[in-house]
């Protein structure tokens, strides 16, 4: 699925998964606990380069968006929309973005920016 990607940044900080964050290895952040641990493929369109990476954090803005992660559905953030993980679905400010990257996945994709990204798990 193609969405708008962001860089995770936050290096030394822990995930939702308890994995420390480093620049070593690839991972990503999905809205739905259920995904934590679950690979995906990850494609830049722009110029084609792609690598595999394991979810291991939660996010971003959503914490159980399910029906995007696993249904086909877009995410909420694109409508400015968040659901927390209580379930409750709360309106607020966003910045569209359906997946996390870490450094490692940003780096092998050769992000410039924020920017379109197709993911899909394998």
């Amino acid at each position: 699925m193609k969405v708008k990607a962001t860089r995770e940044g936050l290096v030394g900080d822990e995930t939702a998964s308890g994995y420390k964050i480093d620049r070593i290895v690839s991972f990503v952040a999905l809205p739905s606990t259920r995904a934590l641990h679950l690979f995906v493929r990850v494609t830049n369109p722009l110029n084609g380069k792609s690598t595999i990476a394991q979810v291991l954090d939660v996010g971003p803005w959503s914490e159980q968006d399910d029906a995007y992660v696993f249904d086909g559905a877009r995410p909420l953030a694109e409508s400015d929309r968040k659901v927390d993980r209580n379930h409750n679905e709360i309106s607020g400010q966003t910045n569209g973005a359906g997946i996390d990257l870490g450094e490692a996945v940003w780096k092998a994709l050769e992000m410039l920016d924020n920017g379109i990204v197709d993911w899909s798990f394998v």
